[in-house]
């Protein structure tokens, strides 16, 4: 069975679980904890929203599975991890200190390594035996290489624009933060990991299908996240995100692709 063979690392998972939410339901429902401008805080609690109803159930239903041996549970189970690591660096490094700083922090950490660990312990010989059909290896990897390249060539046409125009895009200046967080984080953990995974998957190698199936339901997961948090920051403070329509096209797409590979598996 592809279970957590350590105790602990069952008990830290609960523990994952249970922090995200304490973080999202008091984001949601205890008035202060935010101390950011309007807009960041109408992001954070419609982040809150697709966490606390949407990504915590997820957790927990696909851990449960995975305790059955499930293979299809212990991807979903390893992509709400990751998704957890990318989400909560957003706040440990993105929201202005607050209370919950320490409890951010917590989950960073306890997401990263429980995900690396649940990495090592999977049987990826295992994974490729359990794919009944051949998979969309190029289909896949192709629109995964594509979203990778979009959105860093996004990022980095907007940060070296600065250089030479020397105006700040608007979408740092609009949040009050001192740097572009969501270039950072995206530059340096979303963009690679879709880039590394397609190159797994478009050279069919035993990792492939499952890094790639995790990264593809953590983007899944927080597309619905994104695209919730521009709708709140509109209809709070009729603030429009002018990439929204990229957003939920590239959700669709990161679901389709999903759905393409988890067809797959028995």
């Amino acid at each position: 069975m592809i279970v957590p063979k350590s105790k602990t690392l069952l008990f830290i998972a609960v523990l994952i679980a249970c922090m995200a939410g304490i973080a999202s339901w008091a984001g949601l429902y205890i008035d202060g904890v935010y101390r950011d401008n309007a807009l960041v805080i109408s992001a954070w609690k419609g982040n809150d929203i697709i966490t606390l109803f949407a990504v915590i159930p997820m957790f927990l239903i696909s851990m449960l599975y995975t305790l059955k041996g499930s293979n299809k549970g212990r991807l979903f189970w390893m992509g709400s991890l990751w998704y957890m690591v990318y989400n909560y660096v957003f706040y440990l490094f993105g929201a202005a200190f607050n209370p919950f700083f320490l409890l951010y922090a917590a989950l960073v950490v306890c997401s990263v390594y429980t995900l690396v660990f649940a990495l090592f312990q999977t049987d990826v010989e295992k994974f490729r035996r359990s794919f009944r059909e051949k998979l969309p290896y190029k289909f896949v990897s192709l629109f995964m290489l594509f979203f990778g390249m979009l959105l860093g060539g996004m990022w980095i046409a907007l940060s070296l624009s600065s250089i030479f125009t020397g105006q700040v895009h608007v979408s740092i200046t609009q949040t009050d933060h001192p740097t572009a967080i969501v270039f950072a984080i995206d530059l340096t953990l979303l963009v690679p990991s879709l880039i590394f995974s397609a190159a797994l998957l478009r050279q069919k190698k035993s990792w492939g299908p499952v890094v790639s199936s995790v990264v593809l339901i953590k983007a899944t997961a927080y597309g619905l996240a994104l695209v919730t948090m521009t709708f709140n920051s509109y209809q709070n403070t009729k603030v429009v995100d002018p990439f929204i329509s990229l957003w939920i096209l590239l959700t669709v797409g990161c679901a389709l692709s999903l759905t393409m590979l988890m067809r797959k598996i028995n």
